[in-house]
């Protein structure tokens, strides 16, 4: 994202000229150090280094020593307060995010000599980073869909928030897979109210049931939510899971970082789809579209049609974003692996190919695992008219990749390049 026309960005940092240095801004990012404090527009933001426990922190801290905070306020709401032993390098950062976060706070009580100490920890999928150590206060946990906060003592010791955000339309997704299929060179798809109403239906279901693989794609006749309708578009859909911190429409991102669900969403011949929704009571949410909109065989001279295209930028680094897809086109149902290479050419009887398609970083071959429409990477589910590379390990970041493609049978040939995310 980037900022808007008029910003002003105060730095609020009595004493720590140093710290003032190193805060930053950079194409909508606020950052500190190489960290990335606060990502998004904005009119008026301000950082600012305060005490925990304010102007009485050495009574707050006692024989402990004291913490500090960085507080990000933007357009006059505060959007982050982080506690942090000190301000010198370098900084051991908490979370920055509120989808980093678990719903929890971890609690210890050490005793060193006489001396009691509180130590409170935030959970990560990586580790349990420290928030803060001194004396015991009561603590608790709020918690929303935008934000997560720790009270210590009755003031805001940790909160992380993101802006609340309008909620999605089933226009937003469409316009997201047709940003897809466009800088692809497809037409767009539209939607179909009906379709639509069949995918909403199934969505429900799977709120209500627990269908897991491809057992998602099916509705059981005597289960909770059951509906002819939903059972039909479920069988004609790409499903996507998507966390409570996100919305359909990134769910979209998801889909595209795999092989069977992004070519469905790649389908030249698809015209009509359906877009439904629907979030289970934790806030796990359920994206389903109805692909089964065919109209006709398309041109040939689209072909081939590749994906990422030449000169993509901030292109992601793992295949499925680190989940795994079902059905799972990696061997051994491995979950590693790097984003994949798509390229579609027209499907024909007999041979499929005789193609030549590798990737490169610079002057060397990235090692993947290649699927044709002959020896499809899984046997139960051929991909005619479809060549994958997937990497063996995640793509590197902000580097420039090159793929090299060629098939005798069809004449098609192709070069181009794309650039991962940093």
């Amino acid at each position: 994202m980037s900022c808007l026309p008029a910003v002003f960005l105060a730095l609020l940092l009595a004493q720590t000229d140093d710290f003032q240095k190193r805060v930053r801004t950079d194409a909508g990012r606020i950052l500190a150090d190489d960290q990335v404090l606060y990502e998004g527009s904005w009119k008026t933001a301000e950082v600012a280094v305060v005490d925990v426990g304010g102007k009485k922190a050495r009574e707050f801290f006692g024989e402990h020593p004291p913490w500090k905070q960085i507080v990000v306020t933007i357009d006059g709401e505060e959007r982050l307060r982080l506690p942090i032993r000190s301000t010198a390098r370098p900084i051991v950062w908490p979370p920055t995010r509120p989808e980093e976060i678990k719903p929890q706070l971890k609690k210890l009580t050490e005793t060193v000599g006489l001396q009691k100490c509180l130590v409170a920890l935030i959970s990560t999928d990586q580790a349990d980073l420290e928030i803060y150590r001194g004396p015991e206060y009561e603590t608790k946990v709020e918690r929303t869909a935008s934000s997560f906060t720790v009270i210590l003592n009755g003031e805001v010791l940790y909160r992380v928030s993101r802006a609340d955000r309008p909620p999605p339309r089933v226009e937003d997704v469409v316009l997201a897979i047709n940003l897809k299929r466009v800088k692809a060179g497809l037409g767009v798809v539209r939607p179909i109210p009906g379709l639509s109403k069949g995918c909403d239906l199934h969505a429900l279901y799977l709120t209500k049931n627990d269908a897991r693989g491809l057992s998602a794609h099916e509705e059981d006749p005597r289960a909770t939510g059951y509906t002819e309708e939903g059972a039909r578009a479920g069988r004609r859909s790409v499903i996507s899971p998507f966390p409570p911190h996100e919305t359909p429409v990134e769910a979209v991102e998801s889909l595209m970082a795999t092989l069977y669900h992004r070519m469905a969403l790649l389908n030249p011949a698809v015209v009509d789809v359906g877009v439904g929704w629907a979030n289970r009571r934790d806030g796990l949410g359920f994206l389903v579209v109805d692909v089964g909109g065919v109209e006709s065989k398309p041109d040939s001279r689209l072909f081939p049609i590749v994906y990422p295209v030449n000169g993509q930028e901030e292109v992601p680094l793992d295949f499925c974003l680190g989940a795994r897809e079902n059905p799972n086109p990696i061997p051994d149902d491995r979950t590693v692996g790097g984003y994949p290479v798509t390229v579609q050419i027209p499907e024909r009887r007999g041979r499929g190919s005789d193609a030549e398609l590798r990737l490169f970083a610079g002057e060397t071959e990235v090692a993947c695992w290649l699927s044709t429409p002959d020896v499809p990477a899984r046997k139960d589910w051929p991909q005619p008219g479809v060549l994958c590379l997937i990497p063996k390990e995640k793509l590197q970041p902000a580097t420039l990749y090159q793929v090299r493609f060629k098939d005798r049978l069809s004449g098609l040939e192709k070069e181009w390049s794309f650039r991962t995310r940093k």
